[in-house]
């Protein structure tokens, strides 16, 4: 299996698990959840058009930044609702927000 297909794969699971936590209304699990989606997402893209990942959430905001920075300005605009999904209480409305961007991205780097 290859890093593409690893990285495909978790970003299907994450999204799966996203979805199932939308739909039973835990829409702070549902955050956490879309955000890892987009992360994947983001891996995806950057592996396709350098060769590398961000081992960490700077390494990566760095790498989006320079290589991709429609992504990035996405990551880095979702990022405080990811850490905020740990301390508050996330509305169904942000949790749709960050849903539709995560799909929107989806269409962006999986052209299939």
């Amino acid at each position: 299996m290859t890093q593409k297909d690893i990285l495909l794969r978790n970003f299907t699971e994450y999204f799966e698990l996203a979805e199932y936590a939308f739909k039973a209304g835990k829409f702070n699990g549902a955050v956490t959840l879309y955000y890892k989606a987009l992360v994947e997402l983001c891996d995806i893209s950057l592996l396709e058009n350098t060769g590398k990942i961000g081992v960490n959430h700077t390494e990566r905001f760095s790498l989006l930044k320079e290589y991709e920075p429609a992504l990035y300005e996405t990551a880095s605009k979702l990022f405080g609702f990811y850490r905020d999904s740990y301390s508050t209480t996330i509305s169904k409305a942000i949790a749709e927000d960050i849903k539709k961007r995560v799909i929107d991205a989806r269409k962006e780097v999986i052209k299939e």
